[in-house]
This record gives structure tokens, sequence and C-alpha cells, in this order.
């Protein structure tokens, strides 16, 4: 089944283009809505009872665009753009996840509610 984490990592890892349009994220001619969660836990989540929380693609696609910066600066540019930030015990593993230096990660939940993408077609115009 297409989820968006593989996608994510697999677009990363191939240095392919991932488009951001509206309010969507696109892989090729498969899209998801940016908010939409992935399979990858966040940190402190799912413990004691509390409800399991997932980082959102969009979330995880703005830190593979800042990973440069210091994670002070990341989370207030994060804060400033209203986005969802990755909390600095998952940064290490779930960048060299979504790098390829890892195969797999304890924090990705298998049995996590994935949304179906959608198809998309469209003629690019200049």
């Amino acid at each position: 089944m297409a989820d968006p984490l593989t996608f994510l990592r697999t677009y990363n890892i191939n240095k392919k283009e991932i488009i951001i349009k509206d309010n969507h994220i696109l892989f090729g001619d498969l899209s998801w809505p940016k908010t939409v969660n992935t399979n990858f836990l966040m940190y402190g989540s799912g413990k004691d009872g509390s409800p399991k929380e997932y980082y959102t693609l969009e979330c995880l696609l703005f830190l593979l665009k800042n990973v440069t910066l210091t994670h002070p600066v990341y989370v207030r540019q994060a804060a400033a753009e209203n986005i969802p930030v990755v909390r600095r015990p998952d940064r290490r593993e779930l960048l060299a996840y979504l790098n390829g230096e890892l195969t797999a990660s304890a924090s990705i939940d298998r049995s996590a509610p994935l949304e179906i993408p959608t198809q998309v077609s469209f003629i690019y115009t200049f």
C-alpha cells in the first residue's frame, strides 16, 4: 500500500522532485493533503495510555528542506509558517530513515491508519 512516509523517503533518497501545489504534496501522479498523518510516531506519544500522535507529511518535508538549520532556528521558522515541528528526540533517527541510512525504525507504526492518495493528472503550463 502507498503511504506518504515511504514516498517521502523514496523521493528524498532518489533526489526526485516533490511538488507542493495548493494544499497538497505531489509525488509524481500521487497526491496527499499537506496535513495528512504519516505513520511515524511522535516521541512520547502512545505511552501510558496517551493517544498516539503522528507527524504530518508537511512537517517532515519542512524538516528535510531545513535540515541545515540548528534546531532552535528550525523551530522558530516552523512556528512562523504555522507548521508542526519534529521533536528533538526524533530528529536524528527520522533523518537517518528518510535519507536511507536506516531501513526501519521502531517509531514507524505499521498499524497506523493511512489515507489513500489521490491520483492526479495535470499539464504544466508555462
